[in-house]
């Protein structure tokens, strides 16, 4: 079985086409990593308390040349402008506290001051009855986030916008793993599985080994080829976010929507890394079957690649759209690739499907993964017995 991997470990680095997807990969994490280091500054809490900042002022202007030409200092009109005015010198004041705070790195004190002001805005909001519960649900969010954040003495990161070693982990179990990494794999994998097959003759029976050690050593590859692979652009990943911004805190505050309580809650950031890591690796292998299953049946590149890319991708995205694949998206193994937004409840709440967990997926795709390799095995060891069969008649 060494020799036959060692065979087909030879194919997956003679292929320019895996090169070429290496290479693809390393530039769009490159110019993510650019752009997500610029975005990140102007969503961060600096920048809007400057720009709140800047509004507060210009509203304190406005208010005191309206009420600069106004003569009745009783009327209805000039009361209503000078609360107005006092509101914006108050609130100018809170916020050019907490950003004086922040530009002098005492995060504690500023995410305290911060968390009270946000806990002031969810109890407006909670009591708006005109107010959404996606509104409210945001507000309850912020507010959390800051009451986690401040006793970690620690600066906030941006994580819509990754820098962080760490942040970028996640950020590609949210947005690489799902669109892209996918799409390459299966071009992958159907390059190495569909090549054992040219002209309709199955050149595995030409090697001097059974093709059920083929089977295995074909299914090992891919699944390695694809481990490394998503180690690699992690890693690379980790490496840039690490040296340029930071490693990042394992405990940072991560929030998790239940959609069962219809609340947030707030986890730390190794609560979603981790899990989502593990449940993405048994994705990948369930697809790693599927696509020599489909090679198979198929035998020819084109059929196996539009095959594989409708089944495996088509699902994957068809979940955002389709209600009758919403309903059971978590029993579709592709789902549990967005591993990272089932463990923050975004999904399930996405598509309102209570079933879409953790939990779920651990049994799920173990069993698919079983399942898949028995039958993998069963058609290869049926298929060589009807060949020998065939012969021995002739």
């Amino acid at each position: 079985m060494k020799d036959v991997s060692l065979f087909l470990l030879k194919k997956v680095f003679k292929s320019r086409l895996n090169w070429i997807i290496l290479l693809l990969f390393a530039s769009v994490l490159g110019v993510t990593f650019y752009f997500n280091s610029r975005t990140a500054n102007s969503f961060s809490l600096e920048s809007r308390l400057e720009t709140r900042i800047a509004a507060n002022e210009r509203a304190i202007n406005e208010n005191e040349e309206k009420l600069s030409q106004m003569s009745d200092t009783s009327s209805e009109e000039y009361q209503i402008a000078k609360s107005d005015l006092d509101l914006q010198k108050n609130l100018l004041t809170r916020k050019t506290e907490i950003l004086t705070l922040l530009k002098e790195g005492r995060w504690k004190e500023a995410y305290y001051l911060q968390w009270q002001d946000e806990e002031k805005n969810y109890e407006i909001v909670s009591n708006d009855p005109t107010a959404s519960s996606d509104l409210k649900m945001a507000v309850d969010r912020e507010r959390k986030i800051y009451q986690a954040l401040y006793p970690l003495n620690i600066k906030a990161h941006t994580l819509e916008f990754p820098t962080y070693g760490i942040d970028q982990i996640v950020w590609i179990l949210e947005v690489i793993i799902p669109t892209l990494f996918v799409v390459a794999i299966i071009f992958m994998l159907t390059q190495l599985f569909a090549e054992r097959y040219q002209n309709h003759l199955d050149t595995a029976q030409l090697y001097p080994f059974s093709k059920v050690a083929f089977a295995m050593s074909s299914l090992g590859v891919g699944v390695g080829y694809v481990t490394v692979l998503f180690i690699g652009i992690s890693g690379f990943s980790f490496l840039v976010g690490s040296l340029i911004s930071g490693f990042g805190q394992l405990d940072y505050p991560y929030p998790i929507y239940s959609l069962v309580n219809q609340e947030v809650t707030i986890g730390k950031i190794q609560d979603v890394l981790f899990p989502g890591l593990f449940l993405a690796f048994l994705a990948f292998i369930v697809i790693v079957e599927v696509v020599y299953l489909i090679a198979y049946f198929f035998k020819q590149k084109m059929p196996v690649l539009f095959l594989s890319l409708i089944g495996i991708v088509g699902l994957l995205f068809g979940i955002q759209t389709i209600q009758p694949l919403q309903r059971v998206a978590h029993l579709i193994p592709f789902t549990y690739l967005r591993s990272a937004e089932i463990l923050s409840g975004r999904l399930p709440k996405q598509i309102d499907n209570v079933n879409l967990n953790w939990d779920m997926g651990l049994v799920l795709l173990p069993c698919l993964i079983i399942l898949l390799l028995v039958g993998i095995l069963f058609i290869e060891r049926w298929g060589s017995s009807q060949k020998k069969e065939f012969f021995n008649r002739s």
